[in-house]
C-alpha cells in the first residue's frame, strides 16, 4: 500500500499503519529498511508507525543477538510482530467430545482441553461440560479477543436454527451462552472443518472445493471462489437429514453422493473428512476411479489430516479472521 497524501490526516495515518502492520504480520522479522520497501511508506513514517505499533504492544523491535557479529557502525533496527500479544479460541460442542484450541494472533496453537460427552446428553450438561472446556484451554492465557465455536446443525446468525441430532440445541443463541468476555462467533461444524482445510489442510490453496464430513452420518461442506457457501438459510450441505445417506455404509451410495456433488459444483477439489478419513488409500483410490468414471471431468479426491482437530481449528480460523479484520481495517477512523 503506497503511502498518500492530501485529504483526512488520520485516514492516511491509519492507512500507513496498516500497511507497516500487514508487512510485519506477513514476515518474521523485518529490518528498519526492509519495512520501509515492504510498506512503501517512508522512513520517517515508518519509524513514527513503530514506535506507536510497539506502545501499544503489537511490534517489538528486535535486539541484536549476543551471538552475532558486530556489524560496523550503527546495527540495522530489526522489528517484528508479536502473535503473543493475543489470542484467539476456537470450541467444537459436538455429540461425542467438547475441544477447545488456543491460538496466538498468527494461529499457531499454543493450548487445548478436551472432554467426552455423549449423544444423549441434555443441552445444560452439554454446555456445562463445554465451559470448562473453554475455561481450561483459555486459562493463564490473557487477552482472548474472539472466540469461535462450531456445532453440529444449521447454524446462522450465531444460533442453532435447527438440530437434528443433539437433544435441546435447537435456538440456542451461542454468543448470548459464551459471550461477556469477549466478541463470539459460530458456525456449522462441518462448514468450520471446510474452512480448517483450506487454510492449513488438504485444500491450501484451492478455491473450489467439495468437503465430506463422513462418519456415523454424512455432511458436506462447500468452498466456491475461496468462500464458504452457507445456502439461503444456511443449511448447504446437510444432506444427513437424508437418513438412508446419513446412516448408510454402503460405498455405493457414498460414490453416488460424492459423484452427485461433484457433477453440481465441478470443483478442484474433494477432501474426505472425519471417521471415514481414516482409510486413506483404501477410500481414496477406488473412489477417483469411480468418480472417474461418474464424472465429465477428473477431479482430485484427498483425505484431511487435521483429524479431530478440524472444526476446532475452522473455530480458530473464523476468530481469527474478526482479529485480522479489526488490525487491517480503517473502519475505525471517523
Amino acid at each position: 500500500m503506497a503511502r498518500l497524501s492530501g485529504g483526512d490526516p488520520s485516514l492516511l495515518r491509519r492507512l500507513n499503519a496498516i500497511a507497516v502492520l500487514r508487512a510485519l504480520y506477513a514476515a518474521e522479522e523485518l529490518t528498519l529498511t526492509e519495512l520501509v520497501k515492504a510498506s512503501e511508506v517512508s522512513r520517517p513514517t515508518v519509524e513514527e508507525i513503530a514506535t506507536d505499533l510497539g506502545e501499544q504492544g503489537l511490534i517489538e523491535e528486535v535486539p541484536l543477538s549476543p551471538d552475532a557479529p558486530r556489524p560496523v557502525g550503527r546495527p540495522a533496527k530489526r522489528y517484528r510482530f508479536r502473535p503473543e500479544s493475543g489470542h484467539v479460541a476456537g470450541l467444537e460442542i459436538g455429540p461425542h467430545k467438547a475441544l477447545c484450541l488456543v491460538a496466538d494472533l498468527r494461529g499457531d496453537v499454543v493450548g487445548r482441553a478436551r472432554a467426552e460427552l455423549t449423544p444423549e446428553m441434555d443441552a445444560p450438561d452439554r454446555l456445562g461440560v463445554a465451559h470448562r472446556v473453554l475455561g481450561a484451554a483459555v486459562e493463564g492465557r490473557p487477552n482472548v479477543r474472539v472466540l469461535g465455536v462450531g456445532t453440529t446443525g444449521v447454524v446462522s446468525g450465531g444460533k442453532v436454527v435447527r438440530s437434528e441430532r443433539l437433544p435441546g440445541w435447537t435456538g440456542l443463541d451461542l454468543p448470548a451462552e459464551f459471550g461477556g468476555g469477549c466478541p463470539v462467533l459460530a458456525g456449522n461444524d462441518t462448514k468450520l472443518a471446510t474452512l480448517a482445510e483450506h487454510w492449513r489442510g488438504a485444500a491450501h490453496g484451492v478455491d473450489d472445493v467439495v468437503y465430506v464430513r463422513a462418519g456415523r452420518t454424512v455432511s458436506l461442506g462447500l468452498l466456491l471462489g475461496g468462500k464458504l457457501h452457507a445456502g439461503h438459510n444456511g443449511a448447504a450441505g446437510e444432506i444427513g437429514v437424508l437418513r438412508r445417506v446419513g446412516r448408510s455404509a454402503s460405498v455405493d451410495r457414498f460414490v453416488e453422493l460424492v459423484a452427485a456433488t461433484v457433477l453440481t459444483v465441478d470443483p478442484q477439489l474433494v477432501v474426505i473428512g472425519g471417521g471415514l478419513a481414516q482409510a486413506g488409500d483404501l477410500l481414496t483410490t477406488p473412489l477417483r476411479t469411480e468418480l472417474a468414471r461418474l464424472c465429465l471431468f477428473p477431479v482430485r479426491v484427498e483425505t484431511s489430516m487435521l483429524g479431530d482437530d478440524s472444526v476446532a481449528l475452522g473455530a480458530v480460523r473464523l476468530a481469527l479472521s474478526r482479529v485480522e479484520h479489526e488490525l487491517f481495517s480503517v473502519a475505525d477512523v471517523a
